[in-house]
């Protein structure tokens, strides 16, 4: 008889656990909300992790991930990748992605995850001139924490790729901080609203302020040829955000004639983004594809 190793087994019995919750949750976003949880709960915290302080806002702070080689701290510059996080606008922690973090580092990049102004207390687009000051803070302050500027990436899951995308294909935002979304090598988009119809509450609440508010959080708008690289990950069954946004935002791509990669994966709202948890990167051909994108 095989042999399981008892973190395997406890890994094994946490997940099915999460999973049964995830039954259990009242809506997609909240069975999302429990699966990340418990993605940092299983994760094994050892990459050197530290806060900084991007702002003087009460959110405007973000955590660095530096990576580890096989004999300790990366002897080189690494790769950057700002992560920002998803909820809807409304929701949301850099703490609950400390896993994310962990395996942007474990795959030898600076990871710097920011927090922004949320809903209702900061609105649209103040959240994105808050991610866009983080990005200028991150590149910044990058040789400091080992990251090569030369290899900069912007990354987002859900809200936080609409947020990520606006920073790469609207250049106000970065140009507000002296910066261009030239001096990025690419845009990872994860499950993200790019093209979106404002058929809520919350997307009326948070976007619908005036047709120029709600024309100007649609990142599809703002795609030119000289668009940063672009690699869109998204999950077939995401019942969160639909499909359309990817399948537009990778048409546009291709109309102005951007470089762009798109990736699709079996499974819903959270399987793009929690590919990067310790129980699955080490086979998870959505990490195998952003690392290749890095890498490239």
């Amino acid at each position: 008889m095989k042999r399981v190793p008892v973190w395997s087994r406890v890994r094994g019995r946490q997940l099915a656990a999460l999973g049964l919750a995830c039954g259990l949750a009242a809506s997609a976003t909240a069975c999302t909300n429990v699966m990340l949880s418990g993605a940092t709960v299983i994760e094994n915290l050892d990459a050197p992790r530290f806060e900084v302080t991007y702002g003087s806002g009460p959110r405007q702070r973000a955590d660095v991930y530096r990576p580890l080689g096989a004999d300790g701290p990366m002897s080189g510059p690494a790769p950057v990748v700002v992560f920002i996080h998803g909820g809807s606008w409304e929701s949301g922690t850099k703490g609950l992605y400390r896993w994310m973090g962990q395996g942007l580092a474990a795959q030898g990049y600076v990871a710097v995850l920011p927090n922004y102004g949320l809903m209702p207390e900061t609105g649209f687009p103040d959240f994105v001139r808050d991610a866009a000051s983080a990005v200028a803070f991150a590149r910044a302050h990058a040789a400091e924490w080992g990251g090569d500027t030369t290899r900069f990436f912007l990354m987002g899951h859900s809200a936080g790729a609409q947020i990520a995308a606006l920073l790469a294909y609207d250049g106000r935002y970065l140009a507000a901080n002296g910066l261009s979304p030239s001096m990025l090598s690419g845009f990872i988009g994860l499950s993200g609203p790019y093209d979106f119809v404002l058929d809520s509450k919350l997307l009326r609440r948070t976007f619908g302020a005036s047709p120029e508010q709600e024309a100007a959080s649609q990142p599809v708008r703002f795609v030119t040829a000289s668009a940063p690289r672009t690699l869109l990950v998204m999950g077939r069954d995401d019942r969160t955000v639909r499909p359309r946004n990817t399948h537009r935002l990778a048409a546009r791509l291709a109309e102005v004639g951007a470089p762009f990669d798109t990736l699709w994966v079996p499974g819903d709202h959270g399987v793009t983004v929690g590919a990067f948890a310790r129980p699955y990167r080490g086979d998870s051909e959505v990490v195998r594809a952003v690392t290749a994108f890095i890498r490239r």
